[in-house]
C-alpha cells in the first residue's frame, strides 16, 4: 500500500509540472483527429501536456456554445412579429443546433473511445506491476545470494531494510560496489516504474474526462431539446407570416431569362399519356401539414410530406417536365432562405400530366441537390424516380412541399406555351388565398388539394 500511494504522490507531481508549463498554440480544426489521440493513454509528458491544452479548447468551444444559447433563448422571449427578426433568430438556431449536434456526437465517440482505453489500460498497468514486482524480487534474492557466499551482511542489510520499491532503488544507486550487472538491472527497473507512473496518471486524467464528457453531454442533449422546443416556436410564429412573404416575393419575379436554362422550350413537341390514376410520390413519413393551413395558423397552400433527408420522390404520373433546378444544398433550408425558384422553394420540379382526361401539374420543393434525376423537358413515367426529399430553401426542417393544379382540359401545347411565357408554378392562381381552390368552384386553372390524390 505505500509503494502504491508513493508512485501516485509522485505522479500526481509530474503531472502538475507538465501542465503548469506554458502551452503552444495548436491547430485544433480537425477536432476528429485530436479527439481519438487524446482518448488513448499519452506515452509521455509532451503528449500530456498538448491534451491538456485540447481539452481547454473543448471547454471555450462548451463555453462559448452554453453563451450564445443563452442569448438565442432571450431574444426568442422577446420575439414579436418582426420576419426579419425571425429569419435572423432562425439561421442563428440553425447554427447553434449544428455546433451542438457536433459537438454530442464529438463527445459520444470520445466517451466510447475513453472507456476502451481504460479497460485495456488497467490491464497493461496490472502486467507492468507484476513485472516490476518480479524484478523487485529477482534483485533482493541476488543480494540475498551475495550474502551468502561473500559473509558481507552491509549491503543486503542495506537493501532488505528498505521501506519499500523506491527507497530500495535509491539505496542501491548510492552503493559503490553495485555491480555493473546490478547497475543496468536497477536502469531498466527505473524505466519500468517511470512507465507506470505515467499509466496510472493517465488512467486518472481519462477517468476524469470521461466523467467530464458525460456530464456535459447530459446537459447538452437537453439543451438541444430545448433548443428545438424554442425553434418550434420560432416556426409557429413565422409560419403565419409566410405566406404574405412569399406571395410579395414571388409576385415581384421578372426575370424570366435568369431561370430559362431549367426551363421547358417553347418549341417542345409531344403528347400527354392519360393514366387511370395518380400514385403516391412518397412512400412512408407524415403529412406534418395539410392544405389549406399550418397546424399553428398561417396559410398553407398545399401539403407536406414530413420525411428523412434522402427519401425518394417518384412521378405520381406519367408526364412531361416543366421545371427543374436544384441550386441549394440538400439539408441548408432555415427561414428566410428563398434560395430556388419560385422563391423560397429551394431545390424544385414542376411536371405536367394528364390522369383520367384532366390535366394536372404538379410541383415539388424542397428537394435534395443530390439524387436530381430530371431535367426540363424530359418525359417521365409513372413511379419513375425523379429526385430525393431535402431540406433546401425557406425550409424549417426535412421535407417535400407538394401542390396540385387542375388545369381542366388544357392541352401540352398549351400549357409549355403558358409556362415557358410566365413561368407561373402557381398558374393564375395566385400566393396568397384560398379563394382559387377548385372545391371552392374557381374554374380551372384551380389548386386541388394534393391529399384528394395521394392520401
Amino acid at each position: 500500500m505505500k509503494k502504491r500511494n508513493l508512485i501516485s504522490l509522485l505522479s500526481a507531481g509530474a503531472c502538475a509540472l507538465a501542465f503548469a508549463m506554458p502551452v503552444h498554440a495548436e491547430d485544433y480544426s480537425n477536432t476528429d483527429a485530436w479527439v481519438a489521440r487524446c482518448s488513448q493513454p499519452q506515452s509521455s509528458a509532451d503528449g500530456v501536456k498538448a491534451c491538456q491544452a485540447f481539452q481547454d479548447y473543448q471547454q471555450q468551444r462548451y463555453d462559448q456554445l452554453q453563451e450564445d444559447i443563452k442569448q438565442y433563448s432571450k431574444d426568442i422571449a422577446s420575439l414579436e412579429e418582426d420576419t426579419d427578426k425571425m429569419e435572423q433568430l432562425a439561421k442563428t438556431q440553425k447554427e447553434l443546433q449544428e455546433q451542438l449536434e457536433g459537438q454530442i456526437q464529438e463527445k459520444e465517440s470520445a466517451i466510447q473511445k475513453i472507456e476502451e482505453e481504460i479497460k485495456a489500460l488497467e490491464q497493461k498497468i496490472q502486467e507492468k506491476q507484476e513485472e516490476i514486482d518480479a524484478w523487485d524480487e529477482q534483485i533482493k534474492s541476488r543480494m540475498q545470494n551475495e550474502q551468502s557466499s561473500t559473509g558481507t551482511n552491509m549491503l543486503i542489510d542495506l537493501v532488505m531494510g528498505s521501506q519499500d520499491l523506491n527507497d530500495m532503488l535509491r539505496r542501491l544507486s548510492g552503493i559503490e560496489r553495485i555491480t555493473e550487472d546490478d547497475q543496468h538491472q536497477i536502469e531498466q527497473l527505473n524505466e519500468l516504474k517511470e512507465q507506470l507512473d505515467l499509466q496510472k496518471s493517465e488512467q486518472v486524467r481519462l477517468e476524469e474526462e470521461t466523467k467530464s464528457q458525460q456530464d456535459q453531454l447530459k446537459s447538452q442533449q437537453q439543451q438541444a431539446k430545448e433548443l428545438e422546443e424554442s425553434y418550434n416556436q420560432l416556426v409557429e410564429q413565422y409560419e403565419q407570416q409566410m405566406a404574405q412573404l412569399q406571395a410579395a416575393k414571388r409576385a415581384a419575379f421578372n426575370d424570366i431569362e435568369s431561370i430559362r436554362s431549367n426551363m421547358i422550350s417553347v418549341s417542345y413537341s409531344g403528347t400527354l399519356v392519360n393514366v387511370a390514376g395518380f400514385v403516391s410520390p412518397i412512400t412512408g413519413g407524415r403529412m406534418s401539414a395539410g392544405t389549406w393551413a399550418y397546424p399553428g395558423g398561417g396559410l398553407h397552400l398545399g401539403m407536406d410530406y414530413a420525411v428523412p433527408i434522402g427519401t425518394q420522390v417518384v412521378a405520381p404520373a406519367d408526364g412531361v417536365i416543366l421545371y427543374a433546378n436544384n441550386p441549394a444544398p440538400s439539408n441548408g433550408g432555415y427561414l428566410g432562405n428563398w434560395t430556388g425558384y419560385p422563391y423560397g422553394g429551394g431545390n424544385t420540379i414542376e411536371m405536367v400530366c394528364m390522369v383520367n382526361g384532366t390535366t394536372y401539374a404538379v410541383s415539388f420543393a424542397h428537394l435534395s441537390r443530390e439524387g436530381f434525376a430530371v431535367s426540363a423537358g424530359q418525359s417521365v413515367s409513372q413511379g419513375q424516380a425523379i429526385a430525393l426529399t431535402g431540406n433546401s430553401g425557406n425550409s424549417s426542417g426535412p421535407h417535400c412541399h407538394i401542390e396540385v393544379y387542375n388545369l381542366g382540359n388544357m392541352s401540352l401545347e398549351e400549357a409549355v406555351s403558358r409556362f415557358s411565357s410566365s413561368a407561373d408554378f402557381a398558374w393564375g392562381t395566385g400566393w396568397n388565398s384560398t379563394a382559387t381552390a377548385c372545391e371552392n368552384g374557381y374554374s380551372t386553372p384551380c389548386r386541388e388539394r394534393p391529399e384528394k390524390f395521394f392520401g
